[in-house]
């Protein structure tokens, strides 16, 4: 086939900032990648076959569904499954299949969330046009890692997974590096913990927009509180309890399923934490007139 990847590139590029802005509107930290996979990996994969001598790929039941791939790197590994229940909710019309492991307590072994979801209307006939083969798909493959495990998956993918003949009479050292996975995963959640515990001090020592950004681990615009806000914050008996009890996912999935549109400054968060979750009347009070009316148009 005569194919370049330069090709479809923009196809996947749209699909790649169509995800991104899901995404970024939470004020999520990640970073976002595409790639189209090459003629020479295309078409080893469309010439394989299987142990029964059969094509792997027919165009009747079998299709190649990698020819794009998206990847999101998430810096928190507790953004994973809200990112994750979020976009399968959110492309449930476009979805055909999903590989997401499930290891045992007594494995290491790489956790894939992989989801195959087909390509927006608008892109397949474009696409169709660049690649009509049969055989692949007009899909596109979204893979979402953390960073830490990210750097892990590339030389896995390298030098394991391409090799795998290499590793063969080796399983200790295979074993080996799963293990640095697994060490990987825990340094992972003890960020989530080490940032539990800043925030905790930011509390106890009463910097409240510490405590806050801490807490949140989402991106601001600025930091800035205004004398009002901060005061009322302070000494408005338990307020600070409420903010510093907040549950995290509850806000960030919040922030991710419904469009607010303001800006992303760290006081416009406060007044929209208050205004739906915890309540205050006093914050209320002073909270802006444009900002009271955006909230008003979603559920509370």
């Amino acid at each position: 086939m005569n194919y370049n990847p330069r090709d479809i590139e923009r196809i996947a590029r749209s699909v790649a900032s169509e995800i991104e802005d899901e995404i970024a509107k939470a004020g999520i930290f990640y970073r976002i990648f595409f790639r189209c996979k090459d003629r020479k990996s295309l078409n080893t994969k469309l010439n394989s076959i299987t142990k029964e001598g059969e094509a792997k790929y027919d165009g009747t039941s079998k299709f190649l569904r990698d020819i794009i791939g998206i990847r999101v790197n998430l810096y928190f590994v507790d953004d994973l499954n809200i990112v994750t229940n979020y976009i399968k909710e959110k492309y449930h019309s476009r979805f055909l299949e999903e590989t997401i492991d499930q290891n045992k307590t007594t494995e290491f072994k790489p956790t894939r969330i992989n989801i195959i979801y087909s390509l927006p209307n608008d892109c397949k006939a474009e696409f169709r046009e660049v690649v009509p083969d049969v055989r692949i798909d007009s899909v596109f493959e979204l893979q979402l890692r953390t960073v830490f495990s990210e750097g892990w998956h590339e030389v896995e993918h390298d030098f394991r997974y391409k090799c795998s003949d290499d590793w063969i009479s080796y399983p200790d050292l295979s074993r080996t590096f799963n293990g640095i996975l697994a060490s990987l995963e825990t340094h992972e959640w003890s960020t989530i913990q080490m940032f539990e515990r800043l925030s905790y001090s930011h509390y106890k020592s009463g910097d409240i927009s510490a405590m806050i950004r801490t807490k949140l681990r989402i991106r601001f615009a600025d930091f800035k509180l205004s004398d009002n806000l901060l005061k009322l914050i302070e000494t408005e008996d338990g307020l600070q309890k409420d903010f510093f009890k907040l549950d995290r996912n509850s806000i960030v999935t919040f922030l991710l399923v419904n469009r607010i549109g303001i800006p992303p400054n760290l006081e416009n968060i406060i007044f929209l934490i208050n205004f739906f979750f915890i309540k205050n009347p006093a914050i209320i009070n002073i909270t802006p007139g444009e900002l009271l009316a955006d909230f008003k148009k979603y559920p509370n």
